[in-house]
């Protein structure tokens, strides 16, 4: 049987109902994995038998009149950094390519308590050190709507696989836009929650102060499936004590007023190329013509606060490291082990400065960006996605730093921003906005980008490649 293309939801619901077979969909997606999926670059491990084993029994269950959840018997594949005990968890390293897991992550219990059958590991960055997606180790990552682009990174594997169609859906890590770049580099929908709203247990770390868990689909509906089976406090992430437990599926149904949205003026914009700048507009449009109230926001400028964000990051990962930094420094990549050192030589004074600075730089934020408007606007990137050419040493030849420039400051903030398809450049390449909201928001964050693709279809469009 060829099975329809799906978005999870849709997926979810056809072998709840039993039109579609657990078996049918995983052997879909194992066979898209171990050949598009190999093709893209983009897979880095296959449980076939495992996996088939699994779909097998989801179908005698459901038979049975056992549903195990709200993701019974639907397929995925991770960011290979997630802890799944058993199984070569190697971040995308050398470092750790022999590392075998004896605990799994939280988030990965919760998907597999909600039905989920996990299909493999998905390409990324190298110990997740690189916006573009380049792996000096595993080799590019390709993006589907034109191979000889970058995906963006560091969930590589993530956002092309679910842009591919080979998985419905897939979790992610962001640390500075590691989750909502690919997203918007492949023309796919993901969302960084607010800080320690997921736990991160079991999940290799860039930095932890600054990590964050999240899902990649193709629309904010599965976006909001994905986060009420992941979010909330977890015994094994003291951080996530205060995290609510929130409805957000739910939260897309309810008649609420149309958003306000907040833009920023053009001096805050200059950075920002002039196709992508009439992309945002164009898609503010599309709010308004939903009933949102657009209003201009002013805030300060994130360089400052993304040169804080770097600061956390490099002293936070080169802690993490710092002992195969010493024993085995040739195992890492150039590029990732020259940015490890520099952490290492930071002065202490300089990231408790960051971190001292966190407080009082959040507060003034929320307070610019959410006094006139539910929610900010912003450009995933400043610029149309790079050739893999421009990024062959993993420093990319746009420029690592700016492809960031509007994603690194949200993580240092630790306020939640989704990444949300909404039109294509002239090189054929997606171009993604972000919704950016108070913490703890993204039932209102989701519920914006749920009314954006129900008057448009940028999120349904496929690449050629899938």
């Amino acid at each position: 049987m060829q099975i329809p293309d799906l978005d999870l939801t849709q997926l979810a619901a056809r072998i709840a109902s039993g039109e579609i077979s657990s078996r049918e969909a995983t052997a879909r997606s194992l066979d898209a994995l171990d050949t598009v999926g190999r093709d893209l670059n983009c897979t880095v491990a296959i449980y076939r038998d495992e996996a088939m084993a699994a779909a097998a029994q989801a179908d005698e269950d459901l038979a049975h009149g056992k549903n195990h959840g709200r993701l019974h018997g639907v397929p995925m594949a991770h960011k290979d950094l997630f802890d799944v005990a058993g199984r070569i968890v190697a971040a995308g390293s050398r470092i750790q390519d022999a590392y075998r897991a004896v605990g799994t992550a939280t988030a990965m219990q919760r998907v597999a308590g909600a039905g989920a059958i996990n299909l493999g590991a998905l390409h990324m960055s190298e110990f997740a050190l690189s916006p573009t997606g380049y792996n000096a180790h595993l080799g590019a990552c390709r993006n589907p709507w034109n191979t000889d682009y970058v995906t963006g990174g560091s969930s590589s594997g993530s956002a092309a696989a679910v842009a591919a169609r080979l998985v419905p859906a897939s979790l992610g890590s962001d640390t500075g836009g590691s989750i909502r770049v690919p997203a918007g580099a492949c023309g796919v929908t993901a969302i960084k929650p607010t800080y320690a709203l997921v736990p991160k247990d079991g999940v290799t770390p860039l930095a932890p102060s600054l990590d964050c868990i999240g899902p990649v689909a193709r629309t904010a509906a599965d976006c909001a499936l994905l986060l009420d089976i992941i979010a909330g406090p977890g015994t094994a992430d003291p951080s996530t004590a205060l995290a609510p437990r929130i409805d957000y599926t739910a939260a897309l149904q309810k008649v609420r007023r149309a958003p306000v949205i907040g833009m920023l003026p053009d001096h805050r914009l200059a950075k920002v190329d002039p196709e992508i700048l009439a992309i945002l507009r164009q898609s503010l449009g599309a709010f308004a013509a939903a009933g949102a109230t657009i209003v201009t926001v002013d805030i300060d400028d994130f360089d400052p606060v993304n040169q804080l964000n770097r600061v956390v990051l490099i002293v936070e990962a080169a802690a993490f490291h710092r002992r195969s930094l010493v024993e085995r420094p040739l195992d890492f990549s150039a590029h990732v082990r020259s940015r490890l050192e520099t952490g290492l030589y930071m002065p202490a004074t300089r990231y408790v400065e960051a971190l001292t600075m966190r407080g009082k730089l959040t507060r003034r934020f929320t307070q610019q960006a959410f006094t006139s408007a539910d929610l900010l606007l912003l450009p995933c990137m400043p610029s149309p996605v790079p050739l893999r050419s421009s990024d062959a040493d993993g420093t990319s030849g746009t420029g690592a730093a700016d492809i960031m420039d509007f994603t690194r400051a949200l993580n240092y903030l630790g306020v939640p921003a989704a990444s949300v398809p909404a039109g294509f450049t002239a090189n054929g390449l997606p171009v993604n906005f972000q919704l950016v909201g108070r913490h703890f928001d993204e039932a209102g964050i989701l519920s914006a980008a749920h009314l954006y693709q129900q008057v448009t279809d940028w999120h349904r469009l496929r690449p050629p490649i899938g």
